[in-house]
């Protein structure tokens, strides 16, 4: 990772009211997460704008709908703005907190992981990565598992984790 340029740009978490006061905490390490898993994509593009809206089922089952004509909820919806590739990222990633935690749940793992597994993957899409096959589907787990791999060493050296 060492020499790795962290793109640069705009990443924003937005909540929706009736998600219960539930925020993702601390919203600064994951922004620094999110752009150090770019860096480590070699990701050369800047990020113009990626917008993470957190919503609860019911939404989220609404914009299946509407999008994708799947009438369940997901945990997940990425969609891509950019006009030409190689463009800065523009993006609106929709994520569903309570249907990840239900997952997460149902998996015996970690609620935590999960929520972050999903985040990565969100923007691993918007990176060319697919699911759609088992050969895709497990070079999309591989790279978020490096992702993944990326959270417990920022958390040694984060400044909302040290006394100093």
């Amino acid at each position: 990772m060492r020499g790795a340029q962290v793109p640069a740009g705009r990443i924003t978490f937005y909540y929706r009211p009736d998600l219960g006061g539930w925020r993702l905490r601390p919203a600064g390490r994951y922004k620094i997460w999110l752009r150090e898993g770019l860096a480590l994509e070699g990701v050369t593009f800047s990020i113009g704008h990626i917008a993470y809206t957190f919503v609860a089922i019911p939404e989220m089952q609404a914009l299946h709908e509407r999008l994708f004509r799947e009438s369940t909820p997901t945990d997940v919806i990425t969609l891509d703005y950019r006009e030409a590739a190689g463009a800065p990222l523009l993006a609106e990633i929709f994520v569903c907190p309570m249907f990840i935690r239900a997952s997460a749940q149902a998996l015996r793992l970690s609620y935590g992981e999960e929520l972050r597994r999903v985040l990565a993957h969100a923007l691993l899409h918007l990176l060319g990565y697919r699911d759609d096959t088992p050969e895709a589907r497990l070079r999309m787990r591989l790279a978020e598992e490096r992702w993944l791999a990326l959270w417990k060493p920022l958390s040694r050296v984060s400044h909302e984790t040290s006394r100093v």
